[in-house]
């Protein structure tokens, strides 16, 4: 997917496609609930279904994650979780599968002088064909990618992967057409299932490094 569509598109906020797209994580929107504000860009190839039924393998973006102190296993078990708690398969280790998932995340350094908190963690999921039945990389083109992002978090980059995890598994395959700022609810349940079934997933690999918990949306108001 051309990485220049996102720098000349995605300038503004579309709140009405936020509301519109987010629904299934904003939940009812009761106002007295906490809301963590996550920014959403998502690109899809034209024509593309939603994934669901597919089999599916990530893959580390080793150039970008080798700068981030991040703990790979817990990135793979809430990337894997949320992807199957929107209807995907992990492929089984011996077979190929239907989409290669290249998975990248970090948090940029706030500019010198400007609060620390203002800095950005995201998490970018961008998903290639798999025709060839290769293993672990494909050379096919790019279908579908999705970056989503949070400002403001101050502890590691952990602690926001469920939540951004299931908001990125929402929008696969999925177009915002602009930069698009959503409202998740700080008790949403699909973050909940996101986180559970994380730390199952490091239970049974004996990781004993389960992620914490969700932050807390310290720069949302609460509307």
């Amino acid at each position: 997917m051309n990485p220049t569509r996102r720098i000349f598109l995605l300038r503004g906020l579309s709140l009405v496609a936020g509301a519109v797209l987010g629904g299934t994580l904003a939940g009812c929107g009761n106002i007295f609930i906490p809301k963590h504000k996550v920014t959403v860009d998502a690109i899809c190839a034209a024509g593309v279904a939603k994934p669901a039924g597919l089999s599916f393998r990530l893959v580390a973006k080793r150039s970008s994650l080798g700068q981030t102190p991040v703990k790979i296993d817990v990135l793979s078990a809430c990337v894997g979780a949320a992807l199957a708690h929107a209807g995907m398969f992990e492929a089984p280790a011996i077979a190929p599968p239907d989409l290669l998932i290249e998975v990248n995340c970090g948090q940029e350094r706030a500019p010198r002088g400007v609060d620390p908190t203002a800095r950005e963690t995201y998490l970018e999921l961008s998903a290639r064909t798999n025709k060839g039945k290769a293993m672990e990389m494909s050379r096919e083109p790019e279908i579908w990618n999705v970056r989503v992002s949070i400002q403001g978090l101050t502890s590691r980059l952990e602690q926001a992967l469920p939540l951004l995890s299931a908001v990125a598994a929402s929008y696969t395959a999925s177009d915002t057409r602009f930069q698009t700022l959503i409202e998740v609810p700080q008790n949403n349940a699909s973050i909940a299932a996101v986180r559970d079934a994380a730390v199952k997933t490091l239970e049974a690999r004996g990781s004993g490094t389960p992620p914490p918990a969700a932050p807390t949306p310290a720069s949302s108001a609460v509307k």
